[in-house]
């Protein structure tokens, strides 16, 4: 929370301009103060009606900084050469990564983690061709099939064509098992000594195999996709599903992505009953743990590509500058390696 007369102690005073985004900033708190009659300001307060400001500091760094999306999908639109997933329809959102790439252009944003979707099942030809035309601009998540007769030497043949991460879905899972089981022990131990890490797309209710996995490898990396698919109270109240991925950030090689808005939202655009959350797991996790996701091609129907980015524009003021290079680019570099380079 933010006190109409603090001011966030990274913040450095280098110049007369600097100064006046501070302060422009803080003017908007304190209207929000008025507005409410309370002296401090939640962020449940901090409305859409704030600007979207960048602070001279982040602006220097965009130079150097990358912004990398870490949670996407791409798909092709001619099944006779990328063949769909046998019980998988055409999808009707366009999906093709000339389209992303056109999105990402528009949105100034350098790289993205292509996770391999659904739609194709387990066959990766489209996310490697992809790659292999846009090498600078695209690092790849494989999907391996729990239920093949030797899932580690899949995992094993998709790293060695250059897939820097690989997806545990438990729905991919024989009825019955769960992740933590004899398959998903030894894909996560297999991971670990690759040096790649483990994309968990989950739900509550396989917080206990994550935690399990996480204890046993502690030397494996791992993420939890999506705020771990919790969904805010509508008046406000603590969400035990939350608090519990909070207490998670016990597990040094765990990381959470903050993506999927639209879906984890009671709100429009920009949600901001997740503004408190992105918050609170910074406190918990650090900066160094998160990374943004829009979740391309959803978003695009949801709300848009660029406002996806538009958001984390938005949440900057409130949680200060100095995490935004963090969170939009540098976790996502450190866990995959450098785009374009």
């Amino acid at each position: 929370m933010y006190h109409s007369g603090q001011v966030n102690q990274d913040v450095k005073l280098g110049n007369i301009g600097q100064m006046q985004i501070i302060c422009s900033v803080l003017l908007c708190f304190r209207m929000c103060s008025i507005c409410t009659g309370r002296d401090r300001v939640s962020f449940e307060d901090w409305r859409c009606t704030a600007p979207i400001l960048k602070f001279e500091g982040d602006e220097a760094r965009t130079d150097d900084m990358k912004k990398i999306d870490s949670h996407l999908h791409v798909w092709a639109h001619d099944p006779e050469t990328y063949p769909y997933r046998p019980e998988t329809s055409e999808p009707k959102d366009r999906g093709d990564a000339e389209f992303l790439l056109e999105l990402m252009d528009n949105a100034d944003v350098d790289g993205a983690l292509i996770v391999q979707p659904i739609v194709h099942g387990f066959d990766h030809t489209y996310v490697d061709d992809t790659i292999a035309q846009w090498p600078d601009r695209f690092v790849g998540m494989c999907l391996i099939d729990p239920q093949a007769p030797d899932p580690v030497g899949m995992l094993n043949e998709l790293v060695g064509r250059g897939y820097r991460g690989v997806r545990f879905n438990p729905a991919l899972w024989r009825e019955g098992e769960l992740m933590n089981g004899d398959v998903g022990q030894a894909l996560y131990k297999r991971a670990g000594e690759l040096g790649i890490p483990v994309g968990f797309l989950v739900s509550p209710t396989n917080y206990q195999e994550i935690e399990t996995l996480a204890s046993v490898h502690p030397n494996t990396d791992a993420i939890v996709d999506h705020f771990g698919h919790c969904v805010p109270s509508r008046d406000g109240s603590k969400v035990a599903d939350f608090e519990r991925l909070l207490a998670m950030s016990r597990y040094p090689n765990l990381n959470v992505k903050l993506s999927e808005f639209p879906r984890a939202s009671n709100e429009e655009f920009p949600y901001i009953d997740l503004f408190n959350w992105v918050h609170r797991l910074i406190e918990e996790y650090s900066a160094d743990r998160l990374m943004w996701g829009t979740d391309f091609p959803f978003i695009v129907d949801q709300v848009g590509y660029t406002e996806g980015w538009e958001i984390a524009d938005r949440i900057e003021p409130a949680i200060g500058p100095g995490l935004s290079d963090r969170i939009l680019g540098s976790t996502c570099e450190r866990l995959f390696g450098t785009w374009g380079g």
